[in-house]
């Protein structure tokens, strides 16, 4: 089975299951041969990302209560995923472009792509670690080793960002390596 296959069962297995008004609701999916689709609730209004950093800006001021709303209501989502449902779902990929905005500005948590299921009986799995810079874990990207802290950890990078409007990573530096702004700002 190959890595798409594997990515698409876990994305149905993952959210197939699940209900709560913060999580992108997965509404069906169909396999046809090689062709695998994916059919979920219409979240109309953008993402976190295009509301701090692109498209959606135009459409008004990302008030400070929307922000809010938006990130509690991720909080909300990652609980549920975290500590209500037996097995727990890892995100792995909890960042700004992946929390989608409805009308009412509520975050709806979305691609469950990387996702992982971890039962109640592990503390943790070791596994090869996926996401996407600036947002995972150090502990995570240095160990293997997954569990709901890896997404609590990217939830307060999401939450920096949220608030102070910046990126998680510096690419206008002159280097070639991108620079994690989090560090700086934190140590």
């Amino acid at each position: 089975m190959g890595q798409a296959e594997k990515e698409f069962r876990v994305e149905v297995e993952a959210i197939g299951h699940v209900r709560h008004k913060n999580l992108v609701r997965l509404l069906g999916y169909c396999v046809e041969g090689v062709n695998r689709m994916l059919v979920y609730e219409f979240v109309n209004n953008g993402n976190l990302e295009q509301w701090l950093h692109g498209a959606m800006r135009q459409h008004g001021v990302f008030t400070w209560d929307n922000r809010m709303k938006v990130v509690i209501g991720t909080a909300k989502a990652l609980a549920y995923l975290h500590e209500a449902i037996e097995p727990k779902v890892v995100h792995r990929d909890i960042k700004s472009s992946n929390i989608l905005i409805d009308d009412e500005f509520n975050g709806k948590v979305s691609d469950f792509g990387l996702a992982k299921m971890l039962g109640s009986d592990k503390s943790h799995i070791t596994t090869r670690v996926m996401g996407t810079f600036g947002y995972v874990a150090p502990e995570y990207a240095n160990t293997g080793m997954l569990n709901e802290k890896s997404d609590v950890y990217s939830f307060g990078v999401l939450l920096l960002e949220t608030v102070t409007g910046r990126d998680p990573v510096d690419y206008s530096r002159s280097s070639n390596e991108p620079t994690h702004w989090l560090y700086s700002w934190t140590s």
